[in-house]
């Protein structure tokens, strides 16, 4: 039977590893996905989210470059990274104004977020061929049970961790934790992410990094991945790789 998604309070993990881990092959392997800009193509959504925030607290809009720069990140600490000369309050009220663009956006029913072609075919073949699959997230909770819901991957991923679970990215919390959800060694899984926030996260992590080019930083921003690929085909051909890897050890 298929775990449900996990997740977690602030900060905490399971005290033990998720029931019937240890008993899988000694060889199992992990895939943990960022959702943003890898596997949701969200970038006009945020874009928009953000120039509305700054119209609705008085501010002028930021770039696209400015808000791609930090999304992976805990929203809050994103906003301050991107107004770094406000005060607190301009920061919560910017907070406030982006959450309820991005809530009126999914109330209409004729919005969606696409998937990135060949994304649900991989984490489909990934799961029917013995993969554990985690999240690791900048989203709130909310978001990430929206994400499931919207794309029906409640009985794909074994844990879920996002920005309210404990420190943000690049902090390697997030990945630990999946990794300890399931009672997994580091050179069992691989991140898969479009930042260079995911990048230094699984560094950190101990854990191999393979970058994706369509999402929000550029292949420079993350110079320093163990792969980088252009397409899902590509992915796929890398995570194979890496599988085998780890099957001899």
């Amino acid at each position: 039977m298929t775990p449900k998604p996990l997740g977690f309070g602030k900060g905490d993990c399971p005290p033990e590893p998720l029931r019937g881990a240890r008993a899988a092959p000694e060889r199992i392997k992990m895939a943990v996905f960022d959702v943003d800009g890898t596997l949701v193509d969200s970038r006009s959504s945020i874009f928009r989210a953000a120039t509305e925030a700054a119209e609705a607290t008085g501010l002028t809009p930021p770039s696209y470059d400015q808000v791609r720069a930090i999304v992976g990140i805990s929203l809050f600490e994103a906003i301050v990274h991107m107004l770094p000369d406000h005060d607190e309050a301009t920061h919560r009220a910017y907070l406030e104004a982006f959450q309820a663009s991005y809530v009126r956006m999914h109330e209409n029913s004729q919005f969606c977020e696409a998937l990135y072609a060949g994304a649900d075919d991989l984490l489909r073949r990934l799961k029917s061929d013995g993969w554990f699959l985690g999240m690791a997230t900048g989203q709130s909770r909310r978001g990430v049970n929206r994400c499931l819901d919207s794309y029906d991957w409640h009985d794909l991923f074994n844990v879920t961790f996002c920005a309210d679970d404990g420190p943000s990215k690049p902090h390697p919390h997030m990945l630990q934790a999946n990794l300890k959800a399931l009672g997994l060694d580091p050179h069992q899984a691989v991140m898969i992410g479009d930042t260079g926030h995911d990048m230094r996260m699984a560094r950190e992590a101990r854990v191999h990094f393979i970058g994706v080019s369509w999402g929000f930083h550029t292949v420079e921003e993350m110079e320093q991945a163990d792969h980088i690929v252009h397409d899902f085909n590509e992915l796929t051909a890398a995570l194979g790789a890496f599988s085998k890897v780890v099957s001899h050890g």
